[in-house]
């Protein structure tokens, strides 16, 4: 059975509130804060946040759960 790796959302959670980030926020704004964070996204594999949220296409947003439906939107493969 294949494992997943399911934690990748907190450890965002994590990066935005060691960055003290507020919403809304831009997504500027955001980067400029949290962007250098370490991600872990899988088993054996970290990405900086800058490079987890590159594919995200709106600039601002107004709450967290704007920002997370974004994330999930363009890094999930169907």
């Amino acid at each position: 059975m294949k494992k997943f790796y399911v934690a990748s959302m907190h450890n965002v959670v994590k990066a935005l509130a060691a960055a003290n980030v507020i919403f809304p926020v831009s997504k500027k704004d955001l980067l400029d804060h949290a962007g250098s964070a370490m991600i872990q996204i899988d088993f054996d594999e970290k990405i900086s946040l800058n490079d987890y949220c590159k594919d995200i296409k709106i600039s601002s947003f107004e709450n967290k759960s704007q920002f997370f439906n974004a994330l999930v939107g363009s890094t999930t493969k169907l």
